[in-house]
């Protein structure tokens, strides 16, 4: 049976290509500092620019594993399995650097889930997540007799096609201090380690929030890349130079998920039409054993000659 990691891992050599592409043309600082504009406390007042200038070096994409080499998993047989046989890794990891006088670094990860209900809460994912990447500064960031010194995580999770019920929504999920017996003083700084944050994006419904708008743009499935490229460019800040506009391009080229939306409306266009052919067929029938005209059968079934055109339209 296989663990965990390996069911994480995808299958579809197509949908990895396109997986893949997705989390380059994300990782790009203009299209990161507009999620962090949006979603983060400490830079909500800073230019999209200023934001950019602070993500330090190159965003890693999918290179850092959610689980070291050292570690191990054990499957239903009992045994260790490593993870060389599936590793799971953080979609997009990068650092920000606030301040010029006090030095303040912010750790991010940025994920990309295309299924929103895979069986567990994002939000507990993005915990473990976070949890993980706080632990793994021991000995680069910190030490064990400086644990103030431990970097502050968020965990941002941009989820597609969710259900219309929570359509376009934001959420985020952080540390606070309750007072069971009030005394001890109330340092922020102290415990603001962790905080997660879900992005739910719905394309076919409006949403006035900036940060939607952009996400929704830019992995729509009705939009052409041009008309990506062109929103991105003048609404939002990003510098469409011909490599990212050919990331766009490239991406949109493999999009499983314009496929899917294909096959979709294929699906409900098919079971369109054997609606309308049975309801034809009832009217038809009606007519013969009751001996009466198209539109009185039409009538007993609260039907109007508007319908049965409609019907006959979808057919063709």
């Amino acid at each position: 049976m296989q663990t965990m990691i390996a069911n994480d891992i995808e299958a579809s050599k197509e949908k990895r290509k396109y997986d893949e592409q997705c989390k380059k043309v994300l990782s790009n600082k203009y299209i990161l500092a507009n999620i962090l504009k949006y979603t983060v406390e400490e830079v909500k007042d800073k230019t999209i620019e200023e934001i950019v200038n602070a993500i330090e070096g190159e965003p890693e994409v999918g290179t850092k594993g959610v689980l070291e080499c050292t570690d191990k998993i054990t499957g239903d047989n009992t045994e260790d399995s490593s993870v060389s046989e599936g590793t799971l890794y953080y979609d997009i990891r990068f650092s920000v650097r606030l301040g010029e006088k006090e030095y303040i670094k912010i750790l991010f990860d940025i994920e990309a889930q295309k299924d929103y209900t895979p069986g567990y809460h994002i939000v507990t994912r993005g915990i473990v997540y976070g949890a993980r990447m706080i632990s793994s500064q021991i000995g680069t960031e910190f030490d064990l007799k400086h644990y103030d010194d431990a970097k502050k995580i968020y965990s941002i999770w941009i989820c597609f096609d969710v259900a219309k019920k929570i359509g376009n929504a934001i959420s985020r999920y952080a540390i606070q201090k309750e007072d069971i017996l009030p005394g001890i003083p109330n340092e922020k700084k102290a415990y603001d380690k962790l905080t997660v944050i879900e992005v739910c994006l719905n394309e076919k419904k409006e949403s006035p929030h900036e940060l939607i708008r952009m996400l929704n743009t830019l992995f729509s499935d009705t939009k052409s890349s041009n008309e990506i490229k062109e929103i991105l460019s003048s609404e939002y800040e990003v510098p469409m130079n011909t490599a990212y506009g050919k990331e766009i391009e490239l991406m949109c080229n493999l999009s499983g998920r314009i496929e899917q939306k294909g096959i979709e409306r294929g699906i409900e266009q098919g079971i369109a039409q054997g609606k309308a052919i049975e309801f034809m067929s009832t009217v038809e029938r009606l007519k013969e054993t009751l001996s009466v005209s198209r539109e009185e059968a039409l009538n007993m079934l609260g039907k109007t000659m508007q319908d049965y055109t409609n019907a006959q339209k979808l057919l063709k």
